[in-house]
């Protein structure tokens, strides 16, 4: 078993212990995890970064979530912007590309422009579901530091809410109210509820609420409430009825 000893304590690598409890190490010595300690070459994130795959390639989705905001938090304390950015690019390089089943997420984005059919399938929609997951995971820890990955990926997220939303409407259109019951359509609400729940865990912990605001609401208002207003009741997200009503 391999640690990296600071002041008053040692943290060990994250495969020698529940996720949980390196979660809560994180957050107690984050500073800790982005300065070179004694003997090192580099800061123990940069080096957990380098392993990243190998980390959680045995990872259960939620562990690999859970993960992902301990690593938030280390990136977090890093004082200087430049290091900062680019540890949360190397952090999400993965979900970026590959999560879970080895789907790329630019591929299933290129599909769905081409046709909606690429993305029916329930592997791939638990592909999207885990990758906005582990997003969330980390701009609940990173907060206002998040808005460079979130800016990469906001569009793409906004298309896959319309075209499940579309999915939605057509299956509850062909099924009937019952369809809405439907494990596939219930998947499919879960996409849009997540992709909802990450916009909404960084619009809240943004510095710069105006500022945002006007980057980010914008493009929302025709994918998320114009798309509330047309589909069918059984069809409409309660998330967006609830924050109507705030």
């Amino acid at each position: 078993m391999r640690g990296k000893t600071g002041p008053n304590i040692t943290c060990w690598v994250p495969q020698d212990m529940a996720c949980d409890t390196f979660l809560k190490i994180v957050q107690k010595c984050k500073r800790k995890f982005v300065i070179v300690q004694v003997g090192e070459n580099e800061p123990f994130v940069s080096e957990l970064l380098s392993a990243l795959a190998a980390t959680v390639a045995d990872l259960e989705p939620h562990h690999i979530h859970t993960f992902y905001e301990s690593v938030g938090h280390m990136i977090q304390a890093e004082p200087d912007s430049f290091k900062r950015d680019e540890y949360l690019q190397r952090l999400m390089a993965l979900p970026n590309q590959v999560l879970v089943v080895k789907q790329k997420l630019g591929e299933i984005i290129g599909k769905s422009r081409q046709s909606i059919d690429a993305l029916k399938d329930q592997d791939v929609i638990r592909t999207v579901l885990n990758i906005l997951h582990t997003n969330t995971s980390v701009a609940s820890s990173l907060g206002t530091y998040f808005l460079s990955q979130i800016s990469l990926i906001f569009l793409d997220m906004l298309n896959v809410y319309r075209m499940y939303s579309e999915l939605i409407s057509s299956s509850i259109v062909e099924g009937g109210p019952f369809a809405s019951k439907t494990s596939y359509v219930k998947l499919l609400r879960f996409v849009k509820r997540e992709t909802l729940k990450l916009t909404e865990t960084f619009l809240d912990k943004a510095e710069d609420q105006s500022q945002i605001g006007k980057q980010f609401v914008p493009p929302m208002m025709d994918p998320v409430l114009g798309d509330y207003a047309r589909n069918l009741p059984d069809a409409r997200e309660c998330l967006i009825k609830n924050h109507l009503l705030d």
